[in-house]
């Protein structure tokens, strides 16, 4: 493996770091709470037992909680499946009267505040968590902290649960993707309970959004800090200029009001659905116009007087998660992430395009390191324009380059470097954190390749691997069901899959040449395609 001593020397420098100490220790015990078993168990016998034998047994109860990948020719990826569920354990934080928050949450794993954008990506793992650690309810953190007028701050402090920046700041706010993760985890749970009383916070944010960071040209406005790629070369971290008009920005936007139209239609608030769907119009019909490019085939942020800044990042790759790309916009965009002089690298999909000048072949945060948050922006843009294929690619290829870090250093990076095998020059240890999306969601939804909609009794099935794989002790409205397939020699082979259940629901499986439906029964059951 390539620069195999340097990654040890990562792995040595922040031992320290990843051992355990009273602290993790503590935050553990109190997640006890959270499981009634372990409780009956321990509460009486807490002092008496070794730390380490209590950690432990809660660590296994959380793995009999959480779905179990069935992946036999992939150990190494329920290693670092098993290891991400581990740190993500330890590093749940608690609400105190000082701060006003929830009374469990996900950490963002970054530094004493917590992160808007940090936070929605994490639930995405967190959810796997099916009741054992919290998830959704770690934003109410930012809900609570929302301003009279609709502003909720990007990042807040742990210490007081105060704004970490005043409004005016270029960097006050982060990406909006609110509405995202509470409809996916409507979808995951069908669990429509908050949505009624989130409705009106997320409506208010948008309608604050949209007064105070746009501009008369009607594009949106944040600096090098807001949109979350700190030293990207597109701008400066803590102005609002350069760009002028952002890309990302502008598509988060679009995509959070997509998603508040269904979340509108989930409670039949038909103001609130014909409000955003006329936003989301509005800006798609703006973005195509103005910052699409069809002799580059990308879109570019803007300068002052609507010129494109042709500075090639992945915040271009945003529009695809928004829905606002026709056929042309999807081609050509996959032409940049198939590019090996651009995001083909030997680690996809890098931050900054490598034929841009200060791309740097370590990373360097946003200079060209891969991350997780990006990455799974662009693989949910794929997705949902039907590019199944080139997402899961791009999913197996990041697995495996995390799986040779993980081999390594025995733990997942806040980035990873795009051009070896390694963390990137500047990355934090036991990132969990958002980095649990690769080994945990996409894992899951995209090398395994099942989703759930509740709401529609529906499982669907993307399978385009040979081996054996599938799921077990995944809770389909709160019932666990295992569905898996055997083993082919090709993709052209028949498919043995069995579903063991007891609730009945909708299995769609796409196989790459047809979309297959199947009505699936209480019991076991066995089927051929």
């Amino acid at each position: 493996m390539k620069n195999k001593g340097k990654v040890k020397s990562y792995a040595k420098k922040n031992q320290i770091i990843r051992s355990f100490n009273r602290r993790d220790f503590l935050k553990t015990l109190s997640l006890v709470s959270l499981s009634p078993l372990i409780l009956l168990k321990f509460n009486k016998t807490v002092a008496a037992q070794d730390t380490e034998v209590l950690i432990k047994s809660r660590f296994d109860h959380l793995l009999k909680t959480v779905p179990e990948p069935i992946i036999p020719s992939r150990p190494d990826l329920i290693a670092m499946y098993k290891k991400c569920w581990q740190i993500g354990m330890k590093k749940i934080e608690h609400g105190t009267p000082e701060n006003g928050f929830v009374e469990q949450y996900v950490d963002a794993a970054f530094d004493k505040r917590i992160f808007q954008w940090d936070t929605c990506f994490s639930v995405a793992w967190a959810k796997y968590s099916q009741g054992a650690l919290p998830n959704i309810v770690s934003l109410d953190n930012f809900y609570r902290k929302q301003h009279e007028d609709g502003a909720i701050a990007g990042v807040i402090r742990k210490s007081d649960g105060m704004d970490d920046q005043d409004t005016e700041t270029s960097w006050f706010t982060r990406n909006n993707l609110f509405s995202w993760i509470e409809y996916e985890y409507y979808c995951h749970t069908g669990d429509s309970s908050r949505v009624q009383r989130i409705l009106p916070i997320l409506k208010k944010y948008s309608n604050w959004v949209r007064k105070n960071r746009r501009h008369p040209n009607g594009h949106y406005w944040w600096s090098g800090w807001g949109s979350g790629m700190d030293n990207s070369p597109r701008s400066i971290a803590n102005k609002p200029y350069p760009p002028y008009s952002w890309i990302d920005y502008d598509a988060t936007e679009a995509m959070s009001a997509h998603f508040l139209v269904k979340l509108a239609r989930v409670v039949g608030d038909k103001k609130i659905e014909q409000e955003f769907q006329a936003l989301y119009e509005e800006l798609e019909q703006l973005i195509n116009t103005s910052m699409w490019c069809e002799e580059d085939g990308i879109y570019w942020d803007l300068d002052k007087d609507d010129s494109f800044l042709k500075v090639k990042t992945v915040a271009s790759f945003w529009p695809l998660w928004a829905r606002i790309t026709n056929a042309n916009h999807i081609e050509k965009l996959v032409s940049h992430l198939n590019d090996p002089n651009s995001f083909n690298r030997t680690h996809r999909v890098p931050t900054l395009a490598a034929d841009h000048s200060k791309y740097v072949k370590t990373g360097h945060y946003w200079l060209g390191s891969v991350w997780a948050p990006t990455n799974h922006m662009i693989v949910k843009g794929l997705v949902a324009n039907g590019r199944h294929q080139l997402a899961r690619e791009i999913v197996c290829n990041h697995l495996n380059n995390m799986s040779e870090v993980f081999k390594e250093t025995n733990t997942v990076w806040e980035n990873y470097a795009p051009e070896t095998v390694e963390p990137g020059n500047l990355a934090k240890p036991d990132f969990v954190g958002w980095s649990a999306i690769g080994p945990i969601t996409q894992l899951i939804e995209n090398y395994i390749g099942i989703t759930l909609d509740v709401p529609a009794n529906t499982v669907y099935w993307t399978l385009f691997s040979t081996e054996k794989l599938g799921v077990s002790n995944l809770l389909f409205s709160n019932t666990p069901i295992d569905i898996f397939c055997n083993e082919r020699k090709s993709l052209y082979d028949p498919i043995k899959i069995t579903v063991q259940t007891s609730i009945s629901f909708i299995l769609i499986i796409n196989n790459g040449e047809k979309t297959i439906t199947k009505n699936i029964e209480i019991g076991k059951n066995k089927f051929t395609l």
